[in-house]
């Protein structure tokens, strides 16, 4: 069982359950009944801003006699008199947004701003103002004017407008104008105007990286033609070697690369797919001969997630080339170091052929001394027989009946001892 399992009503609670179930309700849904201003600010985490963003909740919470949130929470709403605070902690960024309604004093609203700048949680990604204007009932829904994009949404019962602008402050503007819409619907329309703009910050982030990776990609396509090129024909030797330690340099950065931009490149396309979701959800028509938001964003916004994909590719391809290059070089040393160990091979061969007959010389020459020994001993003996008298023929004619006898008696010695040296 596992440590964090828990007894629910006699079951095995899995440990992830009360989280999934949480996860639900952890960001309640935006109530706009009346017209309001929404200020958000998006921060990304960061390695030197550390948990910044809990202790910065944690401050205003405590300005406001309210409860800080535990640890490990990821969102807390909580209300300091007209002004609405929402925090919300996400993967890699968090989003405080503060929501006043209309004709409320706005002064609050730049004390916590220079709170945000005190308390640092992170370096800021995007800050978006958005407007949010009620129309009574049967009153011409008509946009604002003054701003670059403008679409018809929520079937024609809203506007949304915006420059994609930032101003001397450093925030975007867009103004959401309904006309027969309940605080719910009004609240998830500004929710998703939102976040579409908050994804899209946060995608185009990567694009830094992506005109970096496509630099290194350029010079890393000419550095491998170079190689290759070097490569065709190319026999074994020190300059081989050269442009092999070469090609394994160029495919470690190759792979530091996809190292350092994979996950930035995935979130991007995450991201990206929330903004297509969020425009989807605003459901948008043209309001009048401006550009609609979507269609503003899919000539501009697009080609950036494009690029990202090919660069991933490009990358993807580089490595497959550097490998396929990296394995013909191998394979040409090996072929060549095939050759030269089957060259010393033969020449070994050779030598042990010329040991072998030199072998079969000596023994046969061995063969005649130990003979000529032996007859010699024979000759001797023999010749003590005859004076002794015991010996009636020549002992000349004896010695040379035994020289055929001693040279085969020899010779099947030294063949028995060279089988049992090759046992």
């Amino acid at each position: 069982m596992s440590d964090h399992a828990q007894s629910l009503d006699g079951f095995i609670e899995h440990p992830a359950r009360a989280i999934a179930l949480g996860e639900l309700h952890a960001r309640p849904a935006l109530r706009l009944p009346d017209s309001a201003l929404a200020l958000r600010y998006v921060f990304t985490f960061d390695a030197a801003y550390a948990n910044s963003d809990h202790v910065l909740i944690a401050q205003l919470c405590q300005d406001n006699g309210v409860e800080p949130p535990e640890a490990g929470a990821r969102a807390l709403q909580f209300n300091s008199g007209p002004l609405e605070i929402r925090w919300e902690r996400h993967n890699e960024f968090v989003t405080y947004t503060f929501i006043l309604v209309e004709g409320a004093d706005t002064s609050p609203l730049d004390r916590i701003r220079s709170k945000l700048i005190s308390g640092q949680p992170g370096p800021l990604a995007a800050c978006l103002r958005l407007y949010v204007r009620r129309l009574p009932q049967g009153s011409p829904l008509i946009g604002m004017g003054g701003y670059t994009c403008a679409s018809l949404v929520s079937q024609g019962r809203a506007t949304l407008e915006t420059n994609f602008t930032v101003n001397d402050e450093g925030i975007l503007d867009l103004v959401l104008t309904c006309r027969g819409l309940s605080g719910v619907e009004t609240g998830g329309l500004a929710q998703w105007a939102l976040e579409f703009e908050q994804y899209r910050m946060l995608a185009l982030i990567a694009l830094p990286i992506a005109r970096r990776v496509g630099s290194v990609v350029r010079d890393t396509e000419i550095q491998l033609a170079s190689v290759t090129r070097k490569l065709a024909g190319q026999w074994i030797g020190d300059s081989t070697e050269a442009i092999y330690l070469e090609l394994t340099d160029l495919a470690g950065k190759i792979e530091a690369e996809i190292t350092a931009s994979t996950y930035r490149f995935a979130a991007a396309q995450a991201y990206g797919a929330i903004v297509d979701d969020r425009l989807v959800r605003l459901d948008e028509q043209s309001l009048d001969e401006r550009p609609t938001v979507g269609s503003f964003l899919s000539a501009r916004f697009s080609p950036a997630l494009r690029t990202y994909e090919s660069m991933q590719a490009a990358l993807q391809d580089l490595a497959r080339r550097t490998a396929r290059a990296a394995d013909l070089i191998r394979t040409h040393i090996d072929l060549q170091l095939s050759r030269q160990n089957n060259d010393l091979l033969q020449a070994l061969n050779r030598r042990t052929r010329q040991q072998i007959r030199l072998q079969q010389t000596v023994e046969g020459l061995s063969i005649a001394a130990v003979s000529y020994y032996v007859l010699g001993l024979i000759g001797y003996f023999l010749d003590g027989m005859k004076e002794a008298g015991y010996l009636p023929i020549d002992p000349a004619i004896v010695t040379a009946a035994f020289v055929p006898l001693v040279i085969l008696a020899l010779a099947l010695a030294v063949r028995r001892i060279r089988k049992s040296h090759l046992i």
